[in-house]
């Protein structure tokens, strides 16, 4: 038993050994190679600063051309049916649905609410 514990210990050792003398190559090499740059490519422009918008009217311009974004459409009523019946036949445990969604329990329930399974 004492062997072992003598050998593991030896190997250990040579193992920070060797990660010491591979640390200080690295930073050897690293020293020695000054950081050289690229010139940047041609297929790639320089970012101008981003435009302020100073009026409201040009911040709802800028959101209707970007598009607004629109709600999900509410699920079929045979949709909802059909998955109310799945989750009640298994049965719905919020708490580890909230654990496994990472959300709180709270929003669980209001998607359920919204998908016809839970009342």
């Amino acid at each position: 038993m004492n062997d072992a514990i003598a050998l593991l210990a030896i190997s250990q050792l040579v193992c920070l050994g060797a990660i010491f003398y591979l640390y200080t190559q690295v930073q050897v090499l690293k020293s020695s190679s000054p950081i050289r740059k690229r010139p940047p490519s041609a297929r790639v422009q320089r970012m101008i600063a981003p435009a302020e918008l100073g009026s409201p009217a040009a911040a709802r311009a800028a959101r209707a051309a970007y598009g607004a974004s629109r709600p999900a459409p509410a699920p079929s009523a045979a949709n909802a049916a059909t998955l109310a019946a799945r989750i009640g036949e298994s049965g719905v445990d919020v708490a580890a649905l909230a654990r496994r969604m990472r959300k709180s329990e709270e929003e669980v329930r209001l998607l359920l609410r919204r998908q016809g399974i839970a009342g």
